[in-house]
């Protein structure tokens, strides 16, 4: 918080000379070096940056505004294109306010106290320097905050902008850029997410590395980039995007409905659970069926063990592709094995080498239950309007279950039924779920649309809902599809 040139000692606050002097006498113009604490709390400068926490749960504790009015000081030495520091911050302190600030984003109302940035339309537009300097603002603000023994939470997901703005009064000719959530913490993690290691990301002089794709196009992926991107995602902790309730009815169903056509009983001697990456529905499908004895398929050592600790007893470890015999799955040992949403992230010819891989592992008579998205539901609609700005952009928030952890592509029923015929299997069942958006999923995917857009929207979906009262419809055009399939015995 030193402007650069000035000499700080050691033992003082770390607030410019002038600003501490200033502090002292209220009466003296504030050109922007007046802190508003005299003496704040001071931190070792590794300790505020590696200590930093983004903070979701927040106590009600009002937060003193001298607090508040410190952190926006910090705010205000970040830099800032051609130093015009086009930035104005509102301060919504009024649970009133806030309750109404939560229609419009359902993330802000999680706080005592929600920050609002924003910047100056047409100042500093070329190569995003407005949204750079913003953020080196937030930044700022996020790291007083902990310093100051409060928590934060940078929210990029502010919903309608205009009108955010306009509830708050500010101008047309001042663009939200995000919000910074503010309070006392509830909890604090000990630990951050793991990192990206150094060598991945940091190059001297030329680029040397191979980058994640930020295309949502499954040929775009090769096998390895797959990996290294799922092992970040799954080690990171996975703390948002997980299954919905409608997801989660979803897979219920078809294990209830299609896995016991076969013996009548959920329980299997063993169970193979392929690509469950996250292990959200490995430890639900264990939770259901805890006298089975569990295995997982996975990428990447580090992430079979993290899917194999959330059932119990541990899961049995196997990786995909592996060179050596140990960690490969044993060929004609499961009885069971499911695979729901993993193949739509695949590029063709492994969708086929992996149908081929499960029916080589399943015993003689044993089956599988596939899930996956289907190309002639309404998800490819829905997923354009996403994609054309009507909702979160960027890779990860691609409208797949469970959650979207890299490429996805929803998937023909006719072209896994040949993959699968292709291999040997033979046809046990299918069922299709959710031809139309739930009413919940709807709510949801318009949470933070503008309310004339969100109710249209709604509406359509409510008016849509009565396709699935036409015979056969959900079975052939629901966007969940299950299909069950069973190794010949000879």
């Amino acid at each position: 918080m030193t402007p650069p040139n000035e000499q700080v000692d050691p033992e003082s606050s770390g607030i410019p000379a002038e600003a501490e002097a200033q502090s002292a006498n209220a009466g003296t113009l504030d050109d922007g070096n007046q802190a508003p604490l005299a003496n704040p709390p001071s931190m070792d400068f590794w300790q505020a940056v590696y200590s930093r926490r983004s903070i979701r749960r927040f106590k009600p504790d009002p937060v003193p505004r001298e607090l508040i009015n410190q952190v926006l000081h910090a705010g205000i030495w970040a830099p800032s294109s051609c130093n015009y520091q086009m930035w104005d911050l509102v301060v919504v302190d009024d649970p009133k306010i806030n309750l109404d600030l939560a229609q419009v984003s359902s993330q802000l109302g999680n706080a005592p106290v929600n920050i609002v940035v924003a910047y100056g339309r047409g100042f500093s537009e070329e190569n995003y320097a407005n949204v750079q300097s913003a953020a080196a603002l937030i930044e700022n603000m996020s790291l007083a905050a902990g310093v100051l023994g409060l928590g934060s939470f940078w929210i990029t997901q502010v919903g309608d902008g205009r009108l955010l703005g306009a509830k708050v009064g500010l101008p047309p000719d001042r663009w939200v850029v995000a919000v910074l959530a503010l309070g006392y913490p509830k909890s604090v993690p000990k630990k951050g997410p793991k990192r990206r290691p150094l060598k991945q990301v940091a190059h001297y002089n030329h680029y040397a590395g191979k980058p994640i794709p930020s295309s949502a196009d499954p040929t775009d992926w090769d096998p390895e980039l797959l990996t290294i991107y799922q092992r970040a995602r799954v080690l990171n902790g996975l703390r948002h995007n997980k299954p919905r309730a409608w997801e989660v009815r979803a897979l219920d169903q078809a294990v209830e409905t299609l896995l016991p056509a076969i013996e009548g009983r959920l329980e299997a001697d063993q169970w193979l659970d392929v690509l469950p990456c996250t292990g959200i529905l490995t430890d639900r499908l264990g939770r259901k069926n805890g006298r089975v004895e569990w295995s997982v398929l996975e990428r990447s050592e580090e992430v079979a063990s993290w899917c194999a600790r959330r059932v119990k007893p541990p899961a049995e470890q196997y990786i995909l592709n592996s060179p050596g015999q140990d960690l490969a799955p044993p060929e004609e040992h499961f009885d069971t094995l499911t695979c729901f949403f993993r193949m739509e992230g695949l590029r063709g010819a492994e969708r086929r080498d992996l149908m081929a891989q499960m029916f080589r592992c399943l015993k003689p008579g044993g089956r599988l239950l596939v899930g996956f998205v289907s190309k002639s539901s309404y998800h490819n609609w829905t997923e354009g309007l996403r994609s054309r700005g009507q909702g979160p952009g960027g890779v990860e928030y691609v409208l797949s279950p469970d959650p979207n952890i890299g490429p996805f592509e929803a998937l023909a029923p006719a072209e896994v039924k040949a993959m699968a015929l292709a291999v040997g299997f033979v046809p046990a069942g299918q069922l299709g779920l959710q031809a139309t958006p739930p009413a919940e999923e709807m709510e949801f995917r318009t949470r933070n649309f503008g309310p004339r857009v969100g109710r249209l929207l709604r509406g359509v979906g409510s008016v849509l809902r009565l396709l699935e009262y036409l015979p056969g419809f959900t079975r052939s055009r629901g966007r969940f599809q299950y299909r069950l399939y069973t190794r010949p015995k000879s």
